[in-house]
């Protein structure tokens, strides 16, 4: 497990995660190839065009991935945001009402991206949205399952 040490202060004692996952692999590379590409046209100002390129390399090279965090276990959602300061939210699976995918045209198309969004009962507003996952739909399909084989 890739985030083996995130999980491990969070699980209970007959919890273990199904599945992990983070922001699109994609999506970062094809936004932190665009950042650095954007650093070198402004190859007449050298620290402006470093500052940006090492920006976007910072942040869609690692932090990304670092700072977002997604796991389905046998009993819950968990979703883990920050790096330096961190925030888990955590779902019971019981708890949840419906799951949605939304795919923004060009995240499907460009990235092969889009987004998951979890509602629980007793309020209106999406409470977690986890944005730029793989393949949305199959993500749907193991939490369902997940939900469903409790």
């Amino acid at each position: 497990m890739e985030y083996a040490k995130i999980w491990e202060k969070t699980l209970g004692p007959n919890e273990e995660v199904k599945y992990e996952f983070s922001v699109s692999k994609r999506y970062r590379k094809i936004l932190m190839v665009a950042t650095v590409i954007i650093g070198i046209l402004f190859f007449y100002l050298p620290p402006l065009a470093i500052g940006i390129a090492l920006l976007g390399l910072f942040y869609f090279g690692f932090y990304l991935k670092v700072a977002n965090a997604y796991a389905f276990t046998n009993d819950r959602v968990l979703i883990h945001k920050g790096w330096l300061s961190t925030k888990l939210i955590s779902t019971e699976y019981q708890k949840i009402t419906d799951v949605t995918v939304h795919e923004p045209f060009i995240s499907r198309i460009i990235f092969k991206t889009g987004h998951l969004t979890i509602n629980t009962a007793g309020t209106g507003a999406h409470e977690i949205t986890l944005r730029h996952v793989e393949r949305p739909y199959e993500l749907k399909k193991k939490l369902d399952g997940l939900r469903t084989n409790r």
